[in-house]
């Protein structure tokens, strides 16, 4: 091929929208096992609410999109680098403000504590409640950390379905993780009859957003087309029958 043709054609492809070229190449995005917002099979299967909120708003966009998933550390350096294009879901710090920008609202969870069907609650009230119970929480997640900073004692466990166990058939009084994601896996496990929950009267809901890297290129007018197709799948109804499905 001449030097002229491959100049012209370079042109070509600078001047064809970024939704042109989405559709030509799927966007990859990224998740972390965290059902049933985002849901990781034994084959590395990406699916749940989150997950298919994200694809059906970019769809309706025109804009082609593929999930993989890696380690929660992992994505959030390469956020933090640019090295990927985004992810979901995720919470909003402070310290993720400077190199994340967060799309409209996707979902909301509720931080709870998970105990035994038998275990008495009725003076876990607030949050720091918990410090006179037996605590777990899953090691490097967000409300680990947040049991940290408030001095609250606990003892980290390296997964889900261990916490959820040790809740279940060990000495730890309570497990504090999102309610949806508790029960969603105590089902998945056969544990939905051992376990309740408790909702904290100190604790608002936290919300989740599609995160994508301020550093990686086009995607300020990616979060554009995000935020439109979220608002096209809530008014036509395709939102609410996604969370229908799950729930």
């Amino acid at each position: 091929m001449s030097l002229c043709i491959q100049r012209f054609f370079i042109v070509i492809l600078s001047l064809l929208p970024f939704s042109a070229l989405a559709e030509q190449t799927p966007i990859e995005l990224f998740a972390f096992d965290y059902p049933p917002y985002t849901i990781v099979n034994e084959q590395s299967q990406v699916s749940g609410i989150d997950v298919d909120v994200v694809t059906a708003a970019f769809s309706s966009v025109g804009v082609s999109i593929v999930f993989k998933t890696a380690p929660w550390k992992r994505i959030l350096k390469n956020l933090e680098h640019g090295y990927i294009a985004g992810y979901t879901s995720c919470a909003r710090r402070p310290e993720r403000e400077p190199y994340i920008l967060f799309s409209d609202k996707v979902s909301e969870a509720n931080q709870v504590a998970v105990v035994a069907t038998k275990t008495d609650v009725r003076k876990l009230t607030n949050l720091m409640d918990l410090q006179h119970y037996k605590v777990t929480a899953i090691d490097g997640w967000a409300i680990q950390k947040e049991l940290t900073k408030k001095g609250i004692k606990h003892i980290k466990a390296p997964d889900m379905d261990s916490a959820i166990r040790s809740v279940v058939f060990r000495d730890i009084d309570a497990l504090y993780i999102g309610e949806l994601t508790a029960l969603y896996r105590a089902q998945q496990l056969g544990l939905e009859d051992k376990i309740k929950t408790k909702r904290f009267a100190d604790k608002q809901s936290a919300t989740f957003y599609l995160c994508l890297s301020k550093l990686y290129p086009g995607n300020p007018e990616l979060l554009q087309q995000f935020n439109t197709g979220l608002k096209r799948i809530k008014k036509s109804g395709e939102f609410d029958a996604i969370y229908n499905k799950y729930l």
